[in-house]
């Protein structure tokens, strides 16, 4: 497979795992969102290691997951802040959950483009180290909150 054709087919599963990772954000028990949400990632890792022909491991992608997360989990009072609103009723699991699903987004986002970003460079999934990637995870992320703000101001126009 050419290299166009990958970094495409990366760039869609980075994409979708991205939407997809919203729909946690809006489940009413804290803590469940966050497993969803990582579920999510593994699944796209699992994805991007088939793309790029890479072996996968579970218990790999799961400490790695875990370590680029502590990015996101060191903002753990916007998490618990983010989880605890949606106990309100009605108007805070609204808007904690669209809160928490912008969160996820961009994390989900950030951990695809550090995959991607490392299997382009020849890595494989036993090597990938995490705090190497912790300045590019941070950039991603912050893309990743512009990709979301894009979606919501999108959010009503037909698609292309």
């Amino acid at each position: 497979m050419d290299t166009a054709t990958t970094n495409q087919q990366a760039d869609d599963i980075i994409r979708n795992h991205a939407w997809f990772s919203t729909v946690p954000g809006f489940t009413p028990v804290p803590l469940l969102d966050l497993l969803g949400i990582t579920a999510i990632q593994l699944d796209m890792i699992k994805q991007l290691c088939r793309v790029y022909e890479k072996p996968y491991d579970e218990q790999k992608g799961k400490a790695i997951v875990l370590s680029l997360g502590g990015a996101m989990l060191s903002r753990i009072p916007g998490y618990a802040f983010r989880s605890a609103f949606k106990a309100i009723p009605l108007v805070g699991w609204a808007l904690g959950g669209v809160s928490l699903a912008a969160f996820a987004a961009a994390g989900t986002y950030a951990v695809g483009e550090v995959f991607k970003e490392h299997f382009d460079q020849g890595g494989a999934l036993h090597d990938l180290n995490p705090e190497s990637f912790r300045k590019f995870y941070r950039e991603k992320w912050e893309e990743g909150k512009r990709m979301v703000e894009e979606w919501m101001k999108n959010k009503d126009k037909p698609e292309e």
